[in-house]
């Protein structure tokens, strides 16, 4: 319990939990890494798991899968779990395309997946053995990052563990930023540019390519109205169709996003680009970000 005011500790103890009141580990700051640390240190299990808050388990045998899962690698390293998100409000479907390319810019959900070191992992579900945590030095090993799952997953390469990362539908689900809009625009911009810088080249270049390739089918409509040619109009709206169902395809993977995603897909698009050249501003020249009314240096 890291001073929580929302009576966190009293319903955890309701349920039988054991709850532990968060003091600093080493030299760490405050905040979700060092309250990760403290918690490790009195872990008596062989397997560390570590949650978010907003994340819920789908199922009864939901966490019996991820144990299955881990099993496979020996039960060394790192498993982490990207969780289903949950649309409840119109307007968190801003986040679509941003969890379309954070899925695609961990680098091993391409067709390429075995080519490429994965790029992080997905802080919301991590599960690491104990062993591994203590040799590469945990959170307080990656506590100077921003993205303390990009770092930690960093160290455990380092020491040649193993980082494999899933799709949570149908096993973990999580609501992201439901206080609104602007708490969703600070969320993205705080991560955006820095988990970026983890992808692949090759890979971004596909990201910028498929992108580009949705205004270019956006504005073809347009131009074919222009220029009269009613043939190539319906051609247009046709290939915008199916552009179309390809992002709502790649959508309801990563969440039960609205329908709506198959028609303004372009204006999603433009709505990403512009939080994530802001976040490119504030990262690599302002040298910080905003986060729940604090300010955090980058």
């Amino acid at each position: 319990d890291d001073s929580s005011s929302d009576h966190t500790a009293a319903v955890a103890r309701a349920h039988g939990a054991k709850v532990l009141t968060c003091k600093q580990v080493g030299q760490m700051k405050p905040g979700k890494s060092n309250a990760c640390a403290y918690g490790a240190q009195f872990a008596q299990g062989e397997w560390l798991l570590f949650l978010d808050a907003d994340v819920q388990l789908t199922d009864e045998d939901s966490l019996m899968k991820m144990l299955t899962s881990f099993s496979k690698q020996d039960g060394k390293g790192i498993l982490s779990i990207q969780p289903y998100h949950r649309i409840v409000k119109l307007y968190e479907n801003l986040s679509v395309i941003f969890n379309i390319i954070v899925l695609t810019g961990m680098n091993v959900f391409t067709v390429w997946k075995d080519k490429f070191k994965t790029a992080g992992s997905f802080g919301p579900c991590i599960l690491c053995d104990k062993e591994s945590y203590i040799l590469t030095g945990g959170h307080e090993a990656a506590e100077e990052s921003i993205m303390d799952d990009f770092a930690l997953s960093d160290v455990f390469l380092a020491k040649q563990l193993a980082v494999t990362n899933y799709v949570g539908r149908g096993i973990i689900n999580m609501r992201m930023y439901e206080e609104g809009l602007k708490q969703l625009m600070e969320g993205w911009t705080k991560n955006l540019a820095t988990a970026s810088q983890s992808t692949h080249r090759f890979v971004m270049l596909f990201i910028q390519l498929w992108i580009f390739g949705v205004m270019m089918v956006a504005v073809a409509p347009i131009l074919a109205l222009l220029t009269e040619s009613y043939v190539a109009f319906g051609w247009s709206i046709i290939v915008y169709l199916l552009y179309g169902a390809h992002v709502y395809v790649l959508a309801r993977r990563a969440g039960n996003f609205h329908i709506i995603v198959l028609f303004l897909y372009p204006f999603l698009i433009v709505f990403f680009t512009a939080v994530f050249l802001y976040s490119l501003f504030r990262t690599h020249v302002l040298r910080s970000v905003m986060w729940k009314g604090r300010k955090i240096k980058v």
